[in-house]
């Protein structure tokens, strides 16, 4: 007899489910292994030390049980069906069919869990529920990044021998030697202490100094369960909010940056690239020549955050211009058609725009989002055979990408009209994949970033022989950082992304540090444009001068975070407040207490934002859109 047999023995469980209690202890060793190893893993971002560790241990101990309460009702009631099977020899093999199945599930949850930590530094949260509607991609991208047969192949035999070994318990096992009503009260009081968990349960009742430590101390079924059961979030209901309508408007100045004005538009953004990756962020390995010649020929933003950790957050702020809401990005929810988008405004005054992404635009709903707002989606079922190359599940190359993107322009420039071209890469991105021949590197994130890059340059070099080149403004940015994880639930670092307006013939070569926000992006195209509807949006212009010095709205699912040069205020269901101060470096350093400016600001700026969405004020009107003021086109370009 085993030791955790031998161990389960002394309990009531063991005696009247003694198959619910084997996996019940193998559920805690397993998931306690985990923590330990996590906790090893992440020892010096955790700030961990030997009473940490145990703290986090323990606590993470009460979660397991948490989730083996919530699950144990089930597993039991498994049993009991087992244990009534009539004919000897078929009750054997559904026993250890069933406790194979139930031991692999097991050992899969680890496996994945682990996966999931290594790419997110979290537990399963919101981005695993999300991942569930895109079953395809999703498991394509686990295909295609880890050594999937080896890994399941070797937990098979290792679930099978296990279930071999202990084959003549488990028959014994689960023939019921209790009374039957005694089972049925366990059973039925594990219902209700299931409820009762389940009802009290809460991802607050983490315990760490810091974001890696209340992670750690987390469980991954209760934290998917919470993100599942999370993921509508009504910002009056479950946030902090002013009692007035808070004024959301600020003094502006005119233009620090004079320029003369381009045509067409094309925004480039570019998957998961941080701005440590560039020569400006402080990288010495070369990785994006491309992108810091740019920066050094256009304007560069020096110190623009991501307003998210989603391609779609990315993908919104650069369309809505609008700070993010708690819960699901406005691109997934329902009521996200006909919106005040720049592709609506853009097309009032005569462009054509597109939309145009390497993948399959049904994944995060950008097919829907985009149809439904002015822009013609384009995605890799509609590329033509011969820019069909090099693919991973994510999308095709970059440089395909680019390659059609240029013929599509080309056939919007001879038709006279003015265009608006939206491109969103994937080569950056797990499995990390891309075309041989290209690039120095090798397969893996610093080849992608390289390779990112290098397609990157390859199109601008191609689009500045076009006879469009000169009247187009081209704006280059990530959609989010490569990751968002750190020690606090919201790193400033960690959404510091590129960002460059480059148009020569318009735009002289600046650099501005002001912090700014993604969200600014879309106000500055229209001020470039010369088109007055930039004022319809939250996000401002990044010509402008402003007495300020700068202010960024950054976010995960739940905490929003308002971000200026000296501060950091972050807003949590429960009507929780953070306020921070930081160091030179933006790095938090002193948590405040008591209401001030700074709060206030944050809170004003998100409720205003959930106001027009909950009000039906980020329609787009066309019939209010007014035309461009005559005489107010800057006739030469020039610097700040």
């Amino acid at each position: 007899m085993s030791p955790l047999t031998r161990t389960l023995q002394v309990s009531g469980l063991f005696r009247l489910y003694p198959l619910s209690a084997w996996l019940a202890g193998l559920f805690l060793l397993l998931h306690s292994g985990l923590r330990l190893v996590l906790a090893l893993h992440t020892w010096q971002a955790a700030q961990l030390d030997l009473s940490g560790l145990l703290a986090t241990l323990g606590t993470g101990l009460l979660f397991d049980l948490a989730a083996l309460a919530i699950l144990l009702p089930g597993v039991m009631a498994l049993e009991a069906v087992l244990g009534r099977r009539k004919t000897p020899g078929c009750g054997r093999y559904l026993v250890w069919g069933s406790a194979a199945l139930l031991l692999y599930a097991l050992g899969f949850g680890v496996l994945a869990e682990w996966f999931f930590w290594d790419e997110f530094g979290v537990r399963f949260n919101f981005i695993a529920v999300d991942y569930l509607v895109y079953t395809h991609e999703v498991i394509g991208n686990i295909r295609e990044s880890f050594p999937v047969g080896p890994l399941l192949g070797s937990l098979a035999v290792l679930v099978g021998l296990a279930v071999w070994f202990s084959r003549d318990w488990l028959a014994r096992a689960a023939t019921p030697t209790a009374p039957r009503t005694t089972r049925l009260a366990v059973w039925m009081t594990s219902l209700a202490v299931a409820a009762g968990v389940a009802s009290v349960l809460n991802a607050d009742l983490r315990r760490g100094d810091n974001e890696y430590q209340k992670e750690l101390s987390s469980n991954g079924l209760t934290s998917f369960a919470y993100a599942f059961t999370h993921n509508s979030i009504d910002y009056f209901d479950f946030y902090a909010t002013l009692p007035d309508k808070p004024s959301v408007t600020g003094a502006e100045l005119p233009r620090i940056v004079r320029a003369s004005t381009p045509k067409n538009v094309v925004i480039i953004t570019l998957e998961s690239l941080s701005s440590s990756y560039t020569a400006h962020g402080g990288n010495t390995q070369g990785l994006t020549p491309n992108i810091d010649r740019l920066a050094d020929s256009g304007l560069f933003l020096a110190n623009l955050r991501a307003a998210g950790n989603r391609t779609v957050r990315g993908l919104e702020a650069l369309s809505l211009a609008i700070p993010p809401l708690p819960g699901h990005s406005i691109i997934w929810r329902d009521d996200n058609r006909n919106l005040e988008t720049l592709g609506a405004v853009l097309a009032d005054h005569g462009y054509t725009n597109h939309f145009v992404y390497g993948g399959y635009a049904r994944f995060d709903n950008m097919d829907a989002y985009f149809s439904g707002n002015h822009y013609q989606p384009v995605d890799r079922n509609q590329f033509p055979e011969r820019h069909r190359g090099f693919a991973n599940i994510w999308g095709l190359a970059d440089e395909h990408l680019y390659d059609y993107a240029l013929e599509l322009m080309d056939q919007d420039a001879a038709s006279g009209k003015p265009f608006l071209m939206h491109l969103m890469t994937t080569s950056n991105h797990t499995p990390f994949t891309f075309p041989d021949g290209r690039i120095d590197l090798p397969r893996g994130r610093p080849g992608a970033v390289k390779y990112s890059d290098w397609a990157l340059g390859h199109f601008i070099d191609a689009a500045r022989r076009k006879p469009w080149f000169k009247d187009t403004l081209f704006v280059v940015v990530a959609d989010h950082c490569a990751s968002s994880k750190g020690r606090t639930s919201l790193p400033p670092e960690n959404y510091h992304i590129p960002a460059i307006l480059y148009s020569p013939a318009h735009i002289a070569p600046h650099t501005d540090t002001r912090l700014a926000s993604q969200i600014d992006l879309v106000p500055s195209v229209l001020d470039l444009l010369n088109l007055p509807e930039r004022s319809r949006f939250m996000g401002r212009s990044v010509l402008r001068a402003y007495p300020d010095a700068g202010r960024a709205f950054i976010a995960t699912y739940q905490k929003l975070g308002y971000l200026s040069p000296d501060r950091l205020v972050v807003l949590s269901p429960g009507r929780r407040v953070e306020d921070w101060r930081l160091d030179a470096q933006m790095t938090p350093v002193e948590r405040l207490t008591g209401a001030d400016a700074a709060v206030t600001r944050a809170q004003a700026f998100y409720q205003e934002a959930a106001r027009r969405a909950r009000d039906g004020q980020l329609r787009h009107e066309p019939a209010t859109i007014a035309q461009p003021r005559a005489g107010s086109r800057p006739a030469s370009p020039g610097k700040a």
